[in-house]
């Protein structure tokens, strides 16, 4: 961890050392930073999706609902990285579940991608609206589960449950894509509960689809850019803030 720790110090200084490099006021990217090790720290500890607390942050600092998706999702994809990079060393993640899920998940994060673009300057504060009860609701169940007892793994999985989680993921997944709230909120209790996969191993599992969706959403918005269908977001320089502070915050979690 003290190598971590070491290599954020030194890349802050060379961010705030290079001249000629956009970036935004130096509070406001050490508030970023800062938000991004806890938030990465709690998602590492619980497996709750990032895009709860990034979106409203996002646009606290001036960004649009569907700019701020946006960059929520990139940045997730530091942090779901670096902690996936770890899972995957200690083995936590469960393959044959990712094999299922993925696909589903690309499906459900390209029809959300695709709703969000299609949405007109006019009703991107229903998006907030949307964001809002989909987070409500999420709450509401994590509060329903807070008194059950700890699930274990005796090394099966349940093959039945697994065939049938393809609504569950396309949904959750079409959300990611929508609002950016992570698909592995609703994923880990699933394989916790249906799937009858470990706490830790359902959290592993859940944050490495998570990653993965990331990543495609990135493919889909570059391939927005070049065909010239759509831009980068405005507030792109703030990224090296709250990228390098989700990569130390997993490491940390």
């Amino acid at each position: 961890l003290a190598s971590w720790v070491v290599g954020d110090v030194l890349f802050i200084v060379a961010v705030f050392s290079l001249p000629h490099v956009s970036r935004p006021t130096t509070e406001t990217f050490l508030a970023a930073h800062l938000f991004g090790i806890a938030i990465a720290t709690i998602v590492m500890f619980t497996g709750i999706g990032a895009g709860v607390l990034w979106l409203p942050f996002f646009t606290l600092i001036g960004c649009s609902p569907t700019e701020g998706v946006s960059l929520s999702l990139f940045t997730q994809i530091a942090g779901k990285g670096s902690g996936s990079i770890q899972y995957i060393r200690d083995n936590m993640v469960v393959w044959p579940v990712v094999r299922v899920f993925i696909p589903y998940a690309f499906f459900g994060v390209t029809i959300g991608y695709v709703a969000g673009f299609a949405l007109s300057r006019e009703w991107e504060n229903w998006l907030l609206l949307g964001f809002a009860i989909v987070v409500f609701y999420l709450v509401y169940v994590m509060a329903r589960s807070l008194g059950e007892q700890p699930h274990g793994n005796d090394g099966k999985i349940d093959v039945v449950a697994l065939k049938k989680s393809a609504l569950v993921v396309q949904v959750s997944s079409f959300f990611t894509g929508l609002l950016s709230i992570g698909n592995s909120d609703w994923l880990i209790p699933y394989m916790e509960r249906r799937i009858k996969l470990s706490d830790s191993r359902a959290v592993a599992t859940g944050v490495f689809v998570m990653f993965s969706v990331a990543v495609f959403f990135l493919f889909l918005t570059v391939g927005g850019v070049v065909l010239g269908i759509r831009a980068w977001p405005h507030y792109l320089p703030i990224l090296p803030a709250t990228c390098s502070g989700v990569v130390l915050g997993g490491q940390i979690g």
